[in-house]
């Protein structure tokens, strides 16, 4: 995260980016409730292990993250809008929370340049 301009982070998301630095699958896939639905373009993913195996795919991309651009939250809800690197493009990407019991139960997003098949 960038030390510019300090952007009050929930708890949640600075794990989910440790787990992404350090690939740690088993902990960020426990940021997800068992009920979670991830919503995007290509089609929705449910469950943790619908969600794990699209995790693993992302991975395989080599992802890194750069910074948290911008970031706000309620008491059940956080969007979100940072930069990633995809495959050695740096990517703007956005997303929508919905928290439940402290996990993620609804997530939706995707990257500012559109819908794309990394894998094609």
């Amino acid at each position: 995260m960038s030390t510019d301009t300090e952007i009050p982070i929930h708890p949640l998301f600075a794990e989910m980016i440790r787990c992404t630095a350090e690939r740690d699958l088993d902990g960020l896939v426990d940021l997800y409730h068992p009920e979670a639905e991830w919503i995007r373009f290509t089609g929705p993913v449910r469950g943790r292990d619908e969600i794990r195996d699209l995790l693993k795919r992302y991975w395989e991309l080599d992802l890194q993250h750069v910074d948290m651009n911008e970031f706000i939250q309620t008491d059940d809800t956080v969007m979100m809008r940072g930069t990633m690197i995809v495959r050695g493009e740096t990517v703007v990407t956005f997303g929508v929370y919905v928290l439940r019991d402290g996990k993620i139960w609804r997530q939706c997003g995707a990257d500012e340049g559109g819908t794309r098949d990394w894998w094609a």
